[in-house]
């Protein structure tokens, strides 16, 4: 997978030449899964426009976050209780993302997108876990890997375009990506469920830098 995003990266730097933008940017974010809450992220993006009211965009971001969380997963019945986990996690997530976006107004100081977006993505991880049993005065400490999982995405591009910072070229970028992934649910009876299961969402505040290579 390293050797997939990396020459996913050069792929997209060798064609500088031809591209019309490149933006490098920034992020933090929201989940509706706990590990990926207040997550930051950094990530390239390629854009093309195609006429004079849309462009297409494809990129790759990458987010990282280590969290601390109390998690009850299950309950096992009145003799042993509930059992109640403490988790320290180190989570990770590559997404690959291809978008259209309209100008919804265009002009040579700013500009203002909306369209839509899908995405593949990889998420993975590693947890360390202090459990303990309500009935029981033992606690368990564990490491587990969370497996490899990869999602599709649908999502949203909202993107503010200050332009001629500092360069006629170079733009500062403000993007909201709220995104949905369209994960499988699983039937666990008497145990737990894979982690990253399920529809999982995600909001995704960028902050970045726009290079124009052609007007």
């Amino acid at each position: 997978m390293k050797t997939t995003l990396l020459t996913f990266l050069a792929l997209i730097t060798g064609i500088t030449c031809l591209a019309q933008e490149i933006e490098f940017a920034g992020s933090l974010n929201t989940s509706s899964e706990q590990r990926f809450q207040s997550a930051f992220g950094y990530g390239l993006q390629y854009q093309q426009g195609i006429n004079s009211k849309y462009k297409v965009g494809i990129g790759v971001h990458f987010n990282f976050n280590k969290s601390e969380f109390d998690n009850i997963p299950y309950f096992i019945g009145s003799s042993m209780g509930i059992i109640d986990e403490q988790i320290k996690s180190n989570s990770h997530r590559i997404s690959i993302r291809l978008n259209i976006q309209r100008l919804l107004r265009d002009n040579e100081n700013v500009s203002l997108s909306l369209g839509p977006e899908i995405s593949y993505n990889y998420l993975w991880g590693k947890d360390q876990v202090h459990e303990r049993m309500d009935q029981l005065p033992n606690y368990f400490n564990y490491s587990q890997n969370i497996g490899l999982t990869k999602d599709f995405g649908i999502g949203l591009v909202s993107k503010i375009e200050i332009k001629k910072i500092v360069l006629p070229e170079l733009s500062l970028c403000f993007t909201i990506r709220p995104e949905i992934l369209i994960g499988k649910n699983y039937k666990v009876f008497g145990g737990i469920p894979p982690v990253f299961s399920g529809a999982l969402g995600f909001t995704e505040f960028q902050i970045g830098l726009n290079y124009r290579f052609k007007k």
